[in-house]
């Protein structure tokens, strides 16, 4: 059955060529490969027998323009299902015939099972049977105990690994554009399908996470994520990300009161600050 699969870059071209690679290895190819990037054009590697379609969507060069671009795939797409696949993401041999069997067989929005690999596990000459080994688990994701677990946990959805039909795609309405860089569109995305009555759950697809470092908390998109946040507080009456939000409150950035509907910024975070957040663990936790 014909698929597509979807993923948006700026940088990280190591991490892609290696999706690229994983890609070849898949048990089941896709038809299309779309690559989005982000305020640059990207160079993918050719895979025999998929048609890799390359695009481009421009914002502001600081902020990330996820929702945009998650969308502009989707727009190229020439097959009914889609697995979007986060550039940092390898793909198991299997990850795409379990993906694509679950969302053609059940409907609905899949998220797949994401594994974190440590630094180096992918910079020499790695082979997929060694990342298994190496790769954890998130520990606020939880463990599958069948192949597909339906769930109302649609808090949980994150945008790494996840398949979806077009038709609940469309459904949903895309991507929210309202939300600008990082924090909050997926979840609003996941929001969004529950009202529209779009099934949600996860599926044993498993795809490994290339290391990368992070902030903890994610000082460098402090702006982003208070602004986001507020236009979801606007939307859904809830907040989302209050474990960083709290956060920011701690080290005096903001002052955050949950019963309220907006932040008031103190003052945004110095390069030292965000410097001091970065960790080097596989997953940021």
């Amino acid at each position: 059955m014909s698929f597509s699969v979807m993923t948006i870059v700026r940088g990280r071209r190591n991490h892609l060529w290696n999706q690229g690679r994983s890609i070849t290895e898949s048990h089941r190819k896709p038809d299309q490969w779309i690559i989005v990037g982000m305020d640059e054009d990207v160079d993918p590697p050719s895979i025999p027998g998929v048609d890799v379609v390359i695009d481009r969507v421009n914002g502001d060069g600081e902020r990330l323009p996820l929702a945009e671009a998650r969308n502009r795939a989707a727009d190229r797409c020439s097959t009914e299902t889609m697995v979007f696949l986060d550039v940092d993401c390898i793909a198991s041999p299997t990850l795409f015939p379990t993906m694509v069997d679950t969302v053609q067989q059940a409907g609905g929005l899949w998220m797949g099972d994401v594994r974190y690999l440590p630094k180096g596990a992918t910079t020499d000459h790695w082979t997929m049977n060694d990342l298994m080994p190496l790769s954890v688990r998130h520990p606020l994701q939880p463990k599958l105990i069948t192949d597909r677990q339906p769930s109302q946990d649609y808090h949980l959805f994150w945008s790494l690994c996840f398949g979806i039909s077009r038709e609940a795609f469309e459904t949903i309405g895309g991507f929210d554009t309202g939300y600008e860089g990082y924090g909050g569109e997926d979840t609003d995305f996941a929001f969004t399908a529950r009202r529209a009555g779009v099934p949600f759950g996860f599926v044993a697809a498993v795809a490994f996470h290339q290391h990368h470092p992070v902030c903890k908390p994610p000082l460098n998109h402090f702006s982003q994520i208070v602004s986001n946040a507020e236009r979801f507080r606007r939307k859904w009456d809830v907040w989302p990300m209050e474990s960083w939000l709290r956060a920011f409150a701690e080290r005096d950035l903001i002052r955050f009161d949950p019963g309220s509907d907006q932040i008031d910024v103190l003052r945004c975070p110095s390069k030292d600050e965000v410097a001091a957040t970065v960790i080097d663990s596989p997953a940021g936790f």
